[in-house]
C-alpha cells in the first residue's frame, strides 16, 4: 500500500485547517532525518572548535593557579608559632569585627 501527497493541496490544506481551527482526520507525515555518514575520528576531530568566553579563561586561569599553589603556607605557620611562643602574636578584636561586618554586609547585597 503507497500513500501519495500531493505538497501542493497539503500545503493548501494546512492552511485552510490553520485559519478556521479546525482539526482533519489527515494524519501528518513525519519524515525521518537523512542517515549521518560514519566519519573516522580523525574526519571528526578536524573541523571541531572551541571557543572560551573571557569568563572561562579567567576561570581557567585561576584554576590553574590554586592548584599549583600549596594548601598549606608552611613558612606563615612557623612565624606564628615563632610568635606565639615568643609572646609577640597579637590579636586586634576590632579589625576582625570590622572584616566581619564587612563580609555580612558584602553577602546582604
Amino acid at each position: 500500500m503507497s500513500n501519495t501527497i500531493n505538497p501542493v493541496d497539503q500545503g493548501m490544506h494546512n492552511k485552510i485547517s490553520d485559519k478556521s481551527g479546525e482539526t482533519s482526520s489527515t494524519q501528518k507525515l513525519e519524515l525521518a532525518a537523512p542517515p549521518v555518514r560514519q566519519e573516522s575520528r580523525d574526519e571528526s576531530r578536524s573541523g571541531d572548535t572551541v571557543q572560551l568566553t573571557d569568563s572561562a579563561k579567567m576561570l581557567e586561569r585561576a584554576e590553574k593557579t590554586l592548584a599549583d599553589a600549596p594548601v598549606v603556607d608552611s613558612a606563615k605557620i612557623a612565624a606564628v608559632r615563632a610568635d606565639i611562643a615568643n609572646g609577640d602574636y597579637f590579636i586586634d578584636a576590632d579589625k576582625i569585627a570590622e572584616a566581619l561586618l564587612r563580609t555580612d554586609m558584602e553577602l546582604s547585597k
